[in-house]
C-alpha cells in the first residue's frame, strides 16, 4: 500500500510542472493609480499572507507560500491549468480572499 501512495504523491507532483508561474507582484508604476497591483494586502496595506494555489478541477494543494512583507509571493514552474488562489491572513484580522479561475503567465527565461 505505502508504495502506491508513493508512486501517486509523485505522479501528482509531476503533472502540475510546466512553464508558468502564478504571482503577485508591485505596480510597474507606483505612481499611477490604473497600474496593476498584485501584491498581498491585508486593510489595503501589503501584508505577510499565506498564498495557497489549488488546481481548480481537483482541488490539490499545488502551492502553499507565504508572501513576503511588501506583499509579493511567486509561485513558479507550474502547468498551464486553471486554478484557485487562497490568501488568508494568520493573524486573522480579515477573512480569506479568493480568486477563482486564475490562469498562469509564461515565465521569460
Amino acid at each position: 500500500m505505502r508504495a502506491q501512495d508513493r508512486s501517486f504523491k509523485i505522479s501528482k507532483a509531476i503533472i502540475f510542472r510546466g512553464a508558468f508561474f502564478l504571482g503577485g507582484t508591485s505596480p510597474a508604476d507606483p505612481g499611477n493609480p490604473d497600474s496593476p497591483d498584485g501584491r498581498a494586502r491585508v486593510l489595503n496595506q501589503p501584508a505577510v499572507v499565506r498564498i495557497r494555489v489549488l488546481e481548480r478541477r481537483t482541488m490539490a494543494l499545488v502551492a502553499d507560500v507565504r508572501s513576503s512583507p511588501d506583499g509579493t509571493w511567486k509561485v513558479e514552474r507550474i502547468a498551464d491549468l486553471e486554478y484557485i488562489v487562497l490568501g488568508l491572513d494568520e493573524a486573522g484580522r480579515v477573512n480569506g480572499a479568493i480568486q477563482d479561475w486564475v490562469r498562469p503567465a509564461p515565465m521569460v527565461l
